[in-house]
């Protein structure tokens, strides 16, 4: 899944969720970004096959394609989670909410 997050879809997210609770909307956010953790997760995948495929000469006209795809798909998730969480402090910022969740605020 390629998931791509911008900035109004998470707030929308957030938005929609019709609450200002911390924990609320940190749950919002976490439901958000999984997909785009698991993206990150899973490119390991053609990486690791790309390397291991562009070690043999014949291997290389699909391994380095294959690497390069994964290289891809970790920056784009990367890219989303940190959008995701720049957009989650502005949100908190706009409502005047802590960015700690009470429940971790609780744990720590």
């Amino acid at each position: 899944m390629l998931l791509s997050l911008d900035k109004q879809t998470v707030i929308g997210a957030l938005k929609a969720s019709g609450s200002k609770d911390v924990d609320v909307l940190y749950t919002t956010k976490k439901k958000l970004v999984e997909p785009c953790r698991g993206m990150k997760m899973y490119s390991w995948v053609p990486i690791i096959c790309g390397v291991l495929l562009t070690l043999t000469v014949i291997g290389a006209f699909l391994g380095i394609p294959a690497l390069g795809i994964g290289i891809w798909m970790r920056m784009k998730a990367s890219k989303s989670l940190r959008i995701a969480e720049e957009a989650y402090e502005e949100y908190l910022g706009t409502i005047g909410a802590s960015t700690v969740p009470l429940a971790a605020a609780v744990v720590a």
